[in-house]
């Protein structure tokens, strides 16, 4: 009786083993009992990948992940990965982790090479593709990511509630601040509104004037062409006695220059003291023997009869 309970028990045991395994195998898409092969893959990060979590390639799971290791000498994750038998993984093949590991999302990932390369025999090693694309990338930066907005948020809500701070208190610079540029808007706003008539009525007379001096040229344009014409005459005359009057310059800079260097009867005068002093001797002695003769005429008449006077 004793042994047929333990035969009981230990069958159960062997059941309920089995039926984990199949239930296992059936909720990740196995095959219940298909035959698999074993395959690697190097990743720089597991992101969360554990064992029993799903292979994909094209989104349809070709198998699972059956152990996770990390290599000590290259510090670089191992992975071993059991694929279905029938599911041929050609050469140029690469796998990556996808997912999220807070969504119980992760998996390995595998893009297929072109499909007329030969066959990955069993045992073979996948490596991560050269370049990930933005999604990926995207995924593995998340947590970095993550964190630096939960910094930004963390930072606003700080200044956000010194702001308020600053806000509430009466004595804040900042407050004070805001109200003078409150009170310069209103005053703005009360100079505006007193003097908006003046501004209508300035912009009015601007516009009347602006109509008059229009009028005033259309009904006057004959008259202001014959008036631009006669300055025009003037201005030509005017450039014509400037002309001349450099001319005429010109030629008194040639004669001060003779003059200055002694040439012809002036230059010479201007130049020479001694005529001069010989000029000046002249013009003494004559206006000396003329005050002799007003003086005495007679001492000149003498010898002189009437008739030979006349």
């Amino acid at each position: 009786m004793e042994y047929s309970n333990e035969l009981k028990v230990g069958v159960a045991i062997v059941v309920a083993v089995i039926a984990a395994v199949l239930g296992v195998r059936f909720f990740q898409d196995i095959p219940l009992f298909g035959d698999t092969y074993p395959m690697y893959a190097t990743f720089e990060e597991a992101g969360g990948l554990v064992s029993g979590n799903p292979v994909r390639m094209k989104g349809v799971t070709i198998g699972t992940v059956d152990d996770v290791q990390l290599n000590q000498n290259t510090q670089k994750v191992r992975v071993r990965l059991r694929l279905q038998q029938d599911v041929r993984i050609p050469k140029g093949s690469h796998a990556r982790v996808a997912g999220f590991s807070g969504l119980g999302g992760v998996n390995v990932s595998i893009s297929p090479g072109p499909t007329d390369n030969a066959a990955l025999p069993p045992k073979s090693t996948l490596s991560p593709p050269p370049e990930g694309t933005v999604f990926e990338r995207l995924t593995e930066q998340a947590p970095a990511l993550a964190s630096k907005v939960d910094s930004v948020l963390t930072s606003a809500n700080d200044a956000t509630a010194a702001l308020a701070q600053q806000f509430q208190s009466p004595k804040s610079d900042l407050r004070r601040t805001l109200e003078s540029v409150q009170q310069i808007t209103n005053d703005l706003e009360t100079v505006t509104d007193a003097e908006t008539e003046t501004i209508r009525a300035l912009l009015q007379n601007l516009r009347a004037v602006s109509s008059d001096l229009e009028a005033f040229m259309s009904g006057n344009r004959d008259s202001l062409d014959l008036a631009v014409r006669r300055l025009n005459r003037s201005l030509n005359r005017l450039n014509k006695s400037l002309a001349s009057f450099e001319e005429t310059t010109a030629t008194l800079d040639t004669i001060t220059t003779k003059l200055n260097r002694g040439r012809g009867t002036a230059g010479r005068l201007l130049n020479d003291p001694g005529l001069y002093v010989k000029l000046d001797s002249a013009a003494a002695q004559t206006n000396s023997l003329l005050r002799d003769f007003r003086q005495n005429p007679g001492r000149y008449l003498d010898d002189m009869s009437l008739v030979k006077v006349f």
